[in-house]
């Protein structure tokens, strides 16, 4: 599958799909808990993001570009990217991903996207899990690998892309 032919996919299609390593790869099923936990979690980013950032769900990240392409759409996007007619984002244009694992995205959210987020640079990526209690690992870019910079439940403290303390709880009521 090539970005030309992701492009000419209809849009409802397109919702369902992210291109690994050239194929075209139908992502698990949302459910209600995770949608609500993911437009929470939106708020809170939206909250304390300073105005020359942006967060976006459920948006198209190229992190790798050419005859076998990789775009995949994180839950939550935080892009430096203001512009309107934006349909998908380049990874240099992007401050944060955040995923909220499930059962089924467990191995490839906490494997093969940090390892993927990691080599298209990305700065920073976070893990949420919606157990009880809810718990989230951030993750920071350093020497193109990320590090551990935060992780807890309940209550997290994360500096970046901006200072902010998130209550996960709420993320799971």
């Amino acid at each position: 599958m090539t970005l030309a032919g992701y492009d000419a996919m209809p849009d409802e299609d397109c919702k369902r799909h992210e291109i690994v390593g050239g194929e075209l790869v139908e992502m698990p099923g949302r459910t209600i808990r995770h949608q609500r936990a993911l437009m929470v979690l939106l708020r809170m980013l939206l909250d304390h993001l300073p105005d020359h950032l942006e967060v976006v769900h459920s948006f198209d990240v190229l992190l790798e570009d050419g005859p076998r392409p990789l775009l995949r759409k994180p839950d939550l996007v935080v892009t430096r990217d203001l512009r309107d007619d934006v349909t998908r984002f380049d990874a240099r244009d992007v401050a944060l991903v955040v995923e909220i694992m499930s059962e089924e995205s467990e191995h490839v959210d906490l494997s093969v996207k940090l390892r993927e987020y990691a080599a298209a640079g990305i700065p920073d990526y976070w893990i949420v899990a919606l157990d009880r209690p809810a718990s989230m690992a951030a993750y920071a870019l350093a020497d193109g690998r990320y590090e551990l910079s935060a992780a807890g439940t309940r209550t997290i403290d994360v500096l970046r892309p901006a200072p902010m303390a998130l209550n996960l709880d709420e993320l799971i009521r």
